[in-house]
């Protein structure tokens, strides 16, 4: 049966609304949806990755390895050049150089990630590594002659880097401290570093 014109209006008139309410609340939804996406993301980014560490300590996690490694490679080297064996020396030089290479770009990766006060400082032990692959490549240049000026040179240059390293390890500790950390739960003892 045909509605009447009225009738038909007034059909008419309750789709439209109804249209109209089931926008609204689809326009509601993404809008609150919108809100929750942009609050999760500004929690997200204030927020220190991790949950409880600062940038710092997180960082220093990262290196504590890295630093670790280079100990024991130095105190290989130093051993093999008291021995006297210039072959054994040049093989523990090699074996320095190649890991300080690896760590030098491993580190850059890590300050490049590093965040707030710690970044320019991670950016100096950058070129602290940097500066030990160069004094590697100046020992291993001497052929493994422990006696010669140019060792002594290079070994006193690898003795400067290792004190300028442990003075920044122990200003990425001030820095840990200011986040709310403890430096002695990420500053390991075979880091060889007192703060």
């Amino acid at each position: 049966m045909p509605l009447t014109p009225a009738a038909e209006d007034t059909a008419e008139a309750r789709r439209s609304a109804n249209r109209g309410w089931a926008t609204l609340v689809i326009v509601v939804a993404a809008a609150a949806l919108a809100l929750g996406a942009l609050m999760w993301r500004l929690t997200g980014s204030v927020a220190p990755s991790g949950g409880d560490e600062g940038s710092a300590a997180e960082a220093m996690d990262e290196f504590a390895p890295i630093a670790e490694r280079w100990v024991e490679e130095r105190d290989h080297v130093t051993a093999e050049a008291d021995l006297g064996d210039s072959d054994a020396v040049i093989v523990a030089v090699d074996d320095a150089a190649a890991r300080t290479e690896t760590a030098v770009d491993d580190l850059a990766q890590i300050a490049a990630d590093a965040d707030g006060g710690s970044a320019p400082l991670y950016q100096r032990l950058v070129a602290v590594f940097d500066g030990r692959l160069d004094a590697l490549h100046r020992l291993q240049a001497t052929g493994g002659a422990t006696a010669s000026a140019e060792w002594a040179a290079a070994e006193a240059q690898l003795d400067a880097l290792g004190a300028e390293s442990d003075a920044i390890i122990c200003d990425i500790a001030g820095e840990m401290r200011g986040e709310g950390d403890d430096p002695d739960a990420h500053i390991t003892p075979s880091m060889d570093v007192a703060c």
